[in-house]
């Protein structure tokens, strides 16, 4: 989820339910709600300790570890500011682990209870960077500078925060509930992804067999029929399908790919085999990311590896 949104439902979180306690804590919790997302500076330390636990999207993204940094920078902080340490190590916590929480819900998986287990998860309600809620909060955060900025009365400002309060929770309960609705009548060969706007699923379909796979992608909305995006029965030979298997084995090695549905497609040439993966959870508008793995038909050896953004269709 973009940082300008956890900024945004963090300090809704803290008014909502600290409000009426004391405003002091209110900048240091909107810290901690984005915290997580300063792994970004961390990450050239993989270089030196080459643990995936340092990539973005990792480590810092565990409830354990924002327990251990809330008590560390709760510590220094309650020094400094002479306030009371437990309280600042609880909002601390409490706000860090809203970020893992909500980051939960994404499409892109999380070691949240890391370094207990390594084990990620996430729950495919909404898409990872959502570009629907980042502009929305943008759009928020400007409305509160513009009356700012109009000496507006401080009930404007509270019937604002509460509106937007209830259109956030309004929000990620019909994505939870749509996708826990859509999914219980799905197969176990069958995926679904959220749309970037809350109305939009993609339902992948894959089946394989020994000697073929299919494939199909279809987009839907609540109030439309489905829209087929692709739909292919595609016949490999047995040494195809093992340079297919040795792909994926590549593709997984990748700590951040590992993480995405691969979605296949072939190109065959008389020199060449080449297994192009698309990556679903980044997928909007028919485009996204994806690595391809280029190999000779002659002695079956890896040629080359190369990864772009594109176009399902093309």
């Amino acid at each position: 989820m973009d940082m300008f949104t956890h900024l945004i439902v963090g300090a809704f979180t803290y008014l909502l339910f600290l409000k009426d306690h004391t405003l002091y804590y209110l900048i240091p919790a909107m810290f901690f709600a984005i915290l997580p997302d300063l792994d970004i500076f961390i990450q050239p330390l993989k270089r030196v300790f080459h643990s995936n636990y340092l990539e973005h999207r990792s480590g810092s993204h565990s409830y354990v570890i924002g327990v251990i940094i809330s008590a560390i920078i709760g510590g220094i902080y309650s020094l400094i500011m002479n306030k009371p340490f437990l309280l600042v190590w609880l909002i601390g916590s409490l706000f860090y682990s809203l970020h893992v929480s909500m980051d939960l819900l994404t499409t892109t998986k999380i070691p949240c209870f890391y370094p207990l287990s390594k084990k990620e998860y996430c729950f495919y309600v909404e898409k990872a960077g959502s570009f629907f809620t980042m502009i929305n909060s943008i759009v928020f955060f400007n409305l509160l500078i513009l009356l700012y900025l109009l000496s507006a009365d401080i009930f404007v400002f509270r019937v604002i925060i509460d509106i937007y309060t209830g259109l956030f929770i309004f929000y990620y309960l019909y994505r939870i509930i749509s996708k826990v609705r859509i999914s219980s009548n799905l197969t176990s060969n069958q995926k679904y992804f959220p749309g970037v706007l809350p109305y939009y699923f993609t339902i992948y379909n894959q089946e394989i067999s020994d000697h073929e796979i299919s494939l199909s992608l279809q987009r839907k909305s609540h109030f439309s029929k489905f829209q087929e995006i692709y739909n292919e029965n595609i016949g490999l030979k047995p040494e195809e399908m093992s340079l297919f298997e040795k792909a994926k084995e590549l593709c997984r090695t990748n700590y951040y790919l590992a993480k995405w549905t691969m979605f296949p497609l072939f190109i065959k040439t008389d020199e060449t085999f080449s297994i192009r993966f698309y990556f679903l959870e980044t997928l909007m508008r028919n485009r996204t990311m994806n690595v391809q793995y280029d190999f000779s038909t002659i002695n079956r050896e890896l040629i080359t590896v190369r990864q772009g953004y594109g176009s399902i269709l093309a």
